[in-house]
């Protein structure tokens, strides 16, 4: 399990000082099984979600079955959040357990409020919330900018170039079914065109990893 005073919403903040917010706060440890729904759209949001364990999966079901995968939620990472400082009166996402998970979840009501002492532990709180919002936001813009392409070529090119590391490697969190919804497409014709990419030279696929052999070629792809 993560470790809460070396997580970015605890950051600057010491183990005292944590200790202390969870008890002000009145923050809950909850366990989820793999596939449940922790929040559903059309929920009333009330409180912040910090994964301590497992993965979390944001996505949006449509009354057709589609799944739209937003983005995953790894250990050490909140979820939840964009709902915290809006004016927005029900969730219109899921948030789902992929695995067994454990989550910490905190009252909205204490990022509102300061106590008389105004504690600069709760000030320090606040503030790296505001940058994780920040951080997630971005993860949403990246988002848009995959979907946004005119085939699944470019956003599969897109996708790599963004998760690769420096050695060209693209580790693979999510299954094939989660990267298809995450792409926005069908598996077979995700399956189809990655083979298709590999016959071409530009990549070489495995089970749990894709490594681009040709960084520049796909990079070329969304020129």
């Amino acid at each position: 399990m993560a470790d809460l005073k070396s997580l970015k919403l605890f950051q600057a903040i010491t183990q005292e000082e944590t200790e202390r917010i969870l008890k002000c706060s009145k923050s809950r440890m909850k366990t989820y099984p793999a596939g449940t729904y922790i929040f559903e759209q059309g929920g009333t949001p009330s409180r912040l979600f910090l994964l301590l364990e497992g993965q979390v999966q944001i996505c949006k079901d449509f009354t057709s079955g589609k799944r739209d995968v937003l983005y995953l939620v790894e250990a050490g990472n909140v979820f939840g959040e964009i709902f915290l400082f809006g004016d927005k009166k029900h969730y219109w996402y899921d948030a789902v357990a992929v695995t067994d998970v454990t989550v910490m979840e905190m009252p909205w009501d204490f990022f509102y409020h300061f106590c008389s002492n105004a504690c600069n532990h709760h000030k320090q709180l606040t503030q790296n919330m505001l940058e994780i919002l920040s951080e997630n936001n971005f993860k949403i813009t990246r988002k848009l900018h995959i979907v946004s392409t005119s085939s699944l070529r470019e956003r599969i090119a897109i996708w790599l170039i963004d998760s690769m590391d420096e050695k060209g490697n693209v580790e693979l969190k999510m299954n094939r079914e989660q990267l298809a919804d995450f792409l926005g497409v069908a598996r077979p014709s995700l399956s189809r065109e990655l083979m298709r990419m590999q016959a071409d030279g530009l990549v070489e696929v495995s089970r749990k990893n894709i490594k681009i052999k040709d960084v520049e070629a796909v990079e070329l792809l969304y020129d």
